[in-house]
């Protein structure tokens, strides 16, 4: 019998001790993602995107307009499109949070949340995500602006990478809106779709040294990566501020 309560006894304190380090990494993780991420209210917004409109010889729409590599003969329909980069974005990223914060996430469409503020969540893809717009156009963003080929400083709009033939960029900014400090806003984007999955997988992978740099506060990273290969992804810039991130800009 004493043998049997000891068991017990160490099995109580080995659950116990795993039961503090969930709840500690969790904290840590929160730091990073806020608090909603161990809530389960954080939401991971992707992009609706419309298919374009097919019309026949005689004027009417065609809905079956998409294809499917090994089934030449088929054609499929669908009301709205998903890149392919956000499906693998969201998978690190809920992967990620499963693990790191015990909790689930929200898949929500940029579209079915455009007006909703007051929520946590990380976005991805850059103008073809409405909720990523939320992020560079909030006052707090001191960090980033976008054009169509670069990322530049938002203060003294230098340069800070422009688009390459050989690589993709991706962008990781979170913020805490100017109004909503207690929110957590989030976008991964990049010129092309590795810029995007990319800043996603470094993300989901290396939250504990960005949360070693900036703790709660914001931050803009870019990465470079190659393309098809989302784990190639590398920081190039990495700022808490906006004067570190003026650092970096080049005429």
């Amino acid at each position: 019998m004493d043998g049997i309560a000891a068991g017990l006894f160490s099995r109580g304190i080995w659950e116990s001790g795993h039961v503090f380090f969930r709840f500690i990494q969790a904290r840590r993780f929160s730091e990073v993602f806020g608090d909603d991420a161990r809530r389960g209210a954080l939401r991971l917004v992707y992009a609706a995107l419309e298919p374009p409109t097919v019309r026949d010889s005689q004027g009417r729409k065609q809905p079956y307009i998409f294809t499917k590599a090994g089934s030449p003969n088929a054609a499929f329909s669908m009301s709205v499109a998903v890149s392919g980069c956000e499906i693998r974005a969201a998978k690190y990223l809920s992967e990620s949070i499963a693990v790191n914060a015990g909790q689930s996430a929200v898949l929500a469409a940029d579209t079915a949340i455009l007006e909703q503020r007051d929520i946590s969540f990380i976005s991805f893809g850059l103008s073809s995500n409405l909720k990523s717009l939320d992020v560079f156009n909030n006052g707090a963003n001191e960090f980033v602006g976008v054009q169509i080929d670069r990322f530049i400083t938002r203060r003294s709009g230098r340069n800070l990478v422009v688009a390459s033939q050989t690589c993709d960029y991706g962008l990781i900014l979170k913020i805490r809106p100017s109004n909503l400090s207690e929110r957590t806003w989030i976008c991964c984007g990049g010129f092309g779709e590795w810029g995007s999955s990319g800043a996603a997988w470094y993300l989901a992978r290396n939250w504990r040294e960005l949360r070693a740099k900036y703790r709660r506060g914001p931050f803009a990273v870019i990465v470079r990566v190659e393309s098809e290969r989302d784990e190639s992804a590398e920081p190039i810039v990495m700022a808490g501020s906006s004067q570190e991130i003026e650092r970096y800009g080049r005429d």
